[in-house]
């Protein structure tokens, strides 16, 4: 029963998975009888069968003869295969043939490349242990030119050959040793006669060294070459004859060139030339006298000798043209010229000698010589421009040999720093003691117009500062300012002090001082630095004194109404200014000013023209001072028209503003 059981459920799995098929689904559909369908099926089935029997037996011929067609192609193929094994069998035998040929290629190969280098060993070995007549020929007797440079050469090889260890075993090193040997020796002398007479010609005047060292001596440097290596005593000869010759002919001609430039050398400034007078020259500071050493203090055309640093003087062109130089126009041409000698012969030197060693015992004896003349320029100079333009020009030189890789004259250049910033700030402390030492004139004798000693300090101060640019800005700058800080003692503390009494002439002194400073520093292109700012500070301040002074001793009843009433003006009204003594005299001061301003402004002016010296000067303080007149007359209108609003018993003598505005448009035409 379980096993009918199982075959129902498998009958029905059936039946639903033919429920799913597509043509029992469609048969369903159509209420078709399945027995009946089923029958049409198998009918269906068995018609196909039928005519694929047919079709087999209607192409019977045909699959014969595909069935024949396939049975050859086998044939071939086995043919084809037996064929491939036989091929198969004949490459392996190829290749261990050709495998046997490589074995044989690489074997000879060895062979012949150990032969070879057995030939190349025994051929050089030959060559070089064989000396052939007409080499001895050639060393020993040939003329030393060009061409001796090829026997030199080829006896080099042989020497080096005859050195060597592995040939000083052989029987050849032997017999040519002592060959070789006198062919060295004899070499080496001709060599070294040969440079030490090129070397002597450099001693010819008007010889042109560097033609000489280019277009001769290097040619031979093969020779020297030679002696160093297998001659060293004779090399050693021909470098110290060469650093004699070469110290000799650079000292002549750097002690000419200075000699002949020194010649016509002019001195920048003296002893004498000081900012300040001695003590016992005071009455010709205070005096009208022309100013004396002025041009001392002055860079002028000084400084383009810093723009035309690479180009040096001919000393026959300088005389016979009758001009002459300053120390820096020395000093810049000897350091051109020492800078491009220093080069040129550095680089000869490397390829001539294979080093630059040589420095110190060529240049030595210039060097010491340059720096002794210096040292006595500098112990007698009291020019400090001049001492700024050679560390200037000094520095500038040191950069260019740093630019082209060449280090001998930096220790040079740095002991010359060091001597003319000595000289320098020794120069600067004369300059400041100058101005120290100074005296104090009786007030009668100090002029109020600007003081030489004004004069001087402002084309100093202008020189060091256009000269404050580069490397030494700031300990020039730093220098100067001791010089900026006396100045102002003298003018502000010391000489202006003596005219403390007289505030009005103290100002007009201190302006007119500052603004010759100011108007010289401006004139030779400075346009900014602490002496111009002090200075700056110094004309404002003053000129607002003066301004006062002038105001106060013309309309000074009007000004004192005016600074008295206008705080208790405003604090506590009319009633508090009423109170004040100086309301009474307000009556009195309308009608004096409404007599006399006309004439106040008109002494005003002439005060202003008489006390200072630069016309542009004296035309900004007159209109200060008009301005400032204006303020205070307003001032007081508006004071006056707080007390009586309706103009007052003296309204008819009340100035207007208008009016002193068109006089002041009388003088404003010099502005």
């Amino acid at each position: 029963p379980a096993a009918m059981a199982d075959e129902v459920l498998e009958i029905d799995d059936d039946l639903r998975s033919f429920e799913q098929d597509d043509l029992v689904k469609a048969a369903l559909a159509k209420g078709v009888d399945l027995r009946q369908y089923a029958k049409q099926v198998d009918d269906e089935l068995r018609q196909v069968e039928r005519d694929s029997i047919l079709d087999y037996i209607k192409e019977a011929e045909e699959l014969a003869t595909l069935h024949t067609q396939i049975k050859q192609c086998d044939s071939i193929l086995d043919n084809m295969e037996s064929m491939l094994s036989g091929f198969q069998g004949d490459l392996a035998n190829i290749s261990a043939e050709i495998k046997h040929l490589q074995d044989e290629s690489i074997s000879m190969n060895i062979r012949l490349r150990n032969r070879k280098a057995v030939e190349g060993q025994l051929s050089d070995f030959i060559n070089q242990a064989v000396i052939p007549p007409q080499l001895v020929t050639n060393i020993c007797a040939a003329e030393v030119n060009e061409a001796y440079i090829e026997y030199v050469l080829e006896l080099n090889t042989k020497v080096r050959f005859a050195k060597q260890d592995s040939a000083q075993r052989t029987m050849a090193y032997r017999d040519i040793h002592a060959d070789i040997e006198k062919l060295r020796t004899r070499a080496a002398q001709r060599m070294r006669d040969f440079l030490l007479q090129k070397i002597g010609t450099l001693r010819r005047r008007m010889t042109n060294v560097q033609i000489l060292q280019q277009a001769v001596l290097l040619k031979f440097k093969a020779f020297y070459a030679f002696l160093v290596e297998h001659a060293p005593d004779k090399a050693a000869e021909v470098l110290e004859a060469y650093n004699q010759t070469m110290s000799a002919i650079f000292l002549r001609h750097f002690r000419a060139h200075v000699a002949d430039l020194s010649r016509v050398r002019v001195e920048g400034a003296t002893r004498s030339d000081l900012i300040g007078e001695e003590q016992d020259a005071m009455s010709s500071l205070f005096g009208k006298g022309a100013h004396k050493g002025e041009v001392a203090f002055k860079l002028g055309d000084r400084g383009n000798v810093l723009d035309a640093m690479h180009t040096p003087i001919i000393p026959a062109i300088v005389q016979r043209s009758g001009q002459s130089v300053h120390e820096e126009d020395i000093w810049s041409s000897v350091c051109t010229l020492l800078v491009d000698t220093v080069c040129s012969e550095a680089a000869f030197c490397h390829d001539f000698f294979g080093s630059s060693t040589a420095f110190e015992n060529i240049f030595g004896k210039t060097l010491y010589h340059l720096i002794e003349h210096l040292e006595a320029f500098l112990g007698s100079s009291y020019d400090a421009i001049g001492c700024l333009l050679l560390i200037k020009i000094s520095v500038a030189h040191e950069a260019i040999m740093t630019q082209r890789g060449v280090a001998g004259l930096t220790t040079f250049f740095e002991h010359v720093g060091k001597l003319v910033w000595d000289r320098f700030l020794h120069v600067i402390e004369h300059q400041q003691a100058s101005i120290v030492k100074m005296g104090n004139p009786p007030p009668a004798t100090l002029e109020v117009h600007p003081l030489p000693v004004a004069r001087r300090y402002a084309e100093f101060a202008s020189s060091l500062q256009l000269l404050a640019g580069g490397p030494v800005e700031q300990r020039v700058l730093s220098t100067s300012s001791t010089l900026r800080h006396a100045m102002h003692a003298l003018l502000v503390t010391r000489l202006g002090g003596v005219l403390r009494a007289a505030r009005k002439k103290q100002a007009i002194f201190l302006v007119n001082n500052a603004d010759a400073v100011l108007s010289i520093m401006r004139d030779r292109g400075v346009g900014a630095g602490d002496d111009l700012r002090m200075f700056e500070d110094m004309l404002d301040a003053n000129k607002a004194v003066f301004v006062e002074e002038v105001l106060s001793a013309t309309y000074g009843r009007l000004i004192r109404f005016v600074k008295t009433t206008e705080q208790p003006l405003a604090q506590g009204g009319e009633a508090a200014v009423r109170k004040l003594p100086e309301y009474g005299q307000l009556e009195a001061i309308v009608k004096d000013f409404h007599a006399n301003w006309k004439r106040g402004i008109e002494a005003i002016n002439v005060e202003v023209m008489k006390s200072f010296a630069n016309f542009r000067n004296g035309m900004e303080i007159l209109k200060q001072t008009l301005t400032q007149l204006l303020l205070y007359h307003t001032r007081f209108l508006d004071i006056v028209k707080q007390l009586h609003p309706d103009g007052g018993p003296f309204a008819k003598y009340m100035i207007t503003i208008s009016t002193i505005m068109n006089e002041i448009k009388t003088y404003s035409r010099n502005f």
